[in-house]
């Protein structure tokens, strides 16, 4: 008889099995690994994009005053936006790229968004298609370069929109004081100007030619973002233009007599924009501010010396209270001005305060005057020009995601201005001919209304009653009617 050891037997065969379990397993883990490493060599794409259809309706928008007259201020019309978006990503290299129909617009009343394509009337608005267009590089710093949506403080009040640029970001640490510092650095070569003059008219100035000419004005920008306290932020900025246009160039932010007759260029538009912008949070209050001090020179034979100050103080009461569902708000603006006498006179510094490029996005503070009367003809220019305004807010959230808000806004001049002519310019275009002075702009009551119909699919609606003032009194004597706006939507997220 020969003697069987079963014990070993049983050992090799385990042993056995655990070395194929163990090479199966390192042939799994370089297979994944490898897959990894291709996955990796390989440029990642992201797609997304909305689509907005809007039906709006609008009354006495030129405040019976033929010559500030425009086909939609007395119109009931639908239109559409079409925003898809691109990413591709490859290791510290990215790039956007950002198609949206819709977002540019040849009119200044079409509110603080831009003209959508409006319905039935094919290719009436010339939108520029490319919004985005940058490549990245993300690494111990951020360098872009390309069209891309820049913003400067809290936006809406010096840049604001697609611009051709290249921007560093360099993270500078962790500062005495300053807290959480970074800094950014860029170039600007800002929207050119008009490559025509035809149908060139007031009220609202073709911009169908705006987008595509050739580049005179080159801008540089400098900011600090600081984070010395926990969920409180400060952003110091500076940007300076030059001008580098010949004599006779049209420039986008200097042919504003919207007369072909006249030399195109007044030349030497070099302003200079300090400013400063704060937000934060404390507790159950949030609050922002801006304050922007604008100096250089306007023309070759006038400075600017203007500035814009805006302030917004929101408080959201506790869960549990009474009062949970509800917010309040506090807003407040003021822009320098030219008084009565120096805006007939024209001569002297430029008080009147301006921006550089606000696409149409500019800070609005109501629906009807900040956005359609005193949005401004051209891109550079402010809604809070000679503008001293304050407004109260209430929100009011009874479901999640159901966010409404109403508020009350009384506007003045800063600066007294003739009756009937408008904050700036001459609004009744010669029409006026009172000697009287007021600083009664009006008032604005405003709702606004934001629900969700469906995952990614949601509603809003939005409407603005203006009650003018005597600086809209009518050549005749009579105070314009008032002004309203309706606008019901839905927008869709993917």
């Amino acid at each position: 008889l020969v003697a069987v050891d079963t014990a070993t037997g049983r050992d090799e065969e385990a042993r056995r099995r655990l070395t194929e379990i163990e090479t199966w397993q390192k042939k799994t883990e370089a297979k994944a690994a490898k897959e990894v490493e291709e996955q990796e060599q390989l440029a990642k794409f992201d797609f997304s994009g909305k689509y907005k259809l809007r039906l709006n309706s609008r009354d006495n928008l030129h405040l019976n005053n033929p010559a500030q007259f425009w086909s939609f201020d007395d119109d009931t019309f639908i239109d559409q936006r079409f925003q898809l978006k691109i990413d591709a990503e490859y290791g510290p290299l990215s790039s956007v790229l950002v198609l949206d129909k819709g977002n540019f617009v040849f009119d200044w009343k079409e509110g603080s968004e831009g003209t959508l394509d409006r319905w039935g009337e094919f290719q009436t608005v010339t939108s520029a298609l490319v919004r985005e267009l940058y490549a990245q590089y993300t690494g111990a710093f951020v360098v872009k370069g390309g069209r891309q949506s820049l913003m400067l403080g809290n936006g809406g009040v010096v840049l604001e929109g697609p611009t051709d640029a290249v921007k560093l970001v360099y993270p500078i640490g962790d500062l005495p004081l300053a807290g959480q510092t970074s800094l950014t650095a860029a170039y600007l070569a800002v929207s050119g100007g008009f490559r025509n003059y035809d149908n060139f008219t007031y009220p609202a100035g073709d911009r169908s030619a705006v987008l595509g000419l050739a580049n005179e004005l080159d801008g540089y920008l400098l900011s600090f973002d600081l984070k010395p306290f926990r969920n409180f932020r400060v952003e110091p900025y500076f940007l300076k233009v030059f001008d580098d246009g010949s004599f006779g160039d049209p420039d986008l932010n200097l042919d504003k007599d919207f007369d072909v007759a006249t030399t195109p260029r007044d030349g030497q538009f070099e302003p200079f924009w300090s400013g400063l912008a704060i937000n934060g949070t404390a507790g159950n209050y949030s609050f922002t501010g801006d304050l922007v001090y604008l100096t250089g020179s306007a023309t070759s034979d006038r400075d600017y010396d203007a500035y814009a100050a805006l302030l917004r103080g929101d408080y959201a009461f506790s869960d549990g209270s009474f009062f949970e569902k509800f917010s309040l708000g506090l807003e407040a603006g003021r822009g320098s001005g030219n008084s009565a006498e120096e805006q007939l006179l024209g001569t002297g510094d430029v008080k009147n305060f301006n921006g550089l490029f606000l696409c149409k996005e500019r800070r609005k503070f109501g629906n009807i005057f900040s956005q359609d009367l005193h949005a401004g003809y051209f891109f550079a220019d402010s809604n809070l020009a000679n503008v001293t305004f304050a407004r109260a807010i209430a929100g009011y959230e009874p479901f999640a995601g159901v966010k409404g808000e109403l508020s009350l806004a009384l506007l003045r001049t800063t600066e007294s201005v003739l009756q009937g002519r408008g904050p700036t310019g001459d609004w009744s275009r010669g029409a006026a001919s009172f000697s009287e002075t007021t600083n009664d702009i009006g008032w604005e009551v405003d709702f606004n209304l934001s629900f969700p119909i469906m995952k990614r699919l949601n509603g809003f609606f939005e409407s603005g009653y203006f009650v003018p003032g005597d600086v809209f009194r009518l050549a005749n004597g009579d105070d314009p009617d008032p002004a309203y706006v309706l606008v019901a939507g839905i927008e869709f997220v993917f």
